[in-house]
């Protein structure tokens, strides 16, 4: 598994990813990611398998998730600037000290086996190891979403506060809270949280 930097033709893999991975009322738009990339494409990834198995069954590499993210001047104190499908164009600042993971995803059959931890960590690592005035990395997950609060618990993300009603619920008719989580950006530049082959090209392995 290989982090890469991503690009305009990783568009339709990573609406893939997107369809595949949410429920269609919190699937965001081909033009957001689109937009996404232009403002902020350092902080833009895919996570390519490109395994013999995988190479050989689908003729190519595959692109097994994505991550996005943008830079914020600061936390903000309400709860206006989440909002799905959000304009980057006018959230992102290249000065910013927050660093907001926007949105993360894996193919389904990708998840559950100690990926999915790895390759938002080393995504951070990468982010917030070229922005040194990176401070915060900021976060906002669906409180239903038990294996994603998991991951992000483990990496050090603590609950900073909840946006009632924000994202429609998977099992029920009332929607459920977003819960916005904070870690400090230092964490991920610790030594050993990126892995890279004689090439200089990040290997993404099983989580710890």
């Amino acid at each position: 598994m290989i982090l890469c930097p991503a690009q305009p033709f990783d568009l339709p893999s990573i609406m893939h990813i997107e369809r595949a991975a949410f429920i269609p009322p919190i699937q965001e738009k081909e033009k957001i990611f689109d937009e996404r990339l232009q403002v902020f494409p350092q902080g833009f990834f895919v996570l390519s398998d490109s395994s013999v198995e995988t190479v050989t069954r689908a003729g190519h590499a595959v692109n097994a998730g994505y991550f996005c993210s943008e830079l914020w001047l600061s936390l903000p104190a309400d709860d206006k600037t989440f909002v799905l499908n959000h304009n980057p164009y006018k959230s992102h600042h290249r000065n910013g000290t927050v660093l907001y993971a926007s949105s993360f995803a894996l193919l389904p059959d990708y998840q559950g086996k100690g990926i999915a931890r790895q390759f938002f960590a080393s995504s951070l690592a990468a982010v917030c190891g070229a922005f040194s005035q990176v401070k915060t990395v900021a976060l906002l997950v669906n409180e239903e979403w038990q294996s994603a609060h998991h991951i992000y618990e483990s990496l050090g993300f603590t609950q900073v506060r909840r946006i009632q009603g924000f994202f429609p619920s998977l099992h029920r008719r009332e929607k459920t809270d977003g819960i916005i989580m904070t870690c400090p950006a230092d964490l991920f530049r610790a030594d050993g949280i990126l892995h890279h082959n004689e090439n200089g090209v990040v290997i993404i392995g099983a989580a710890k």
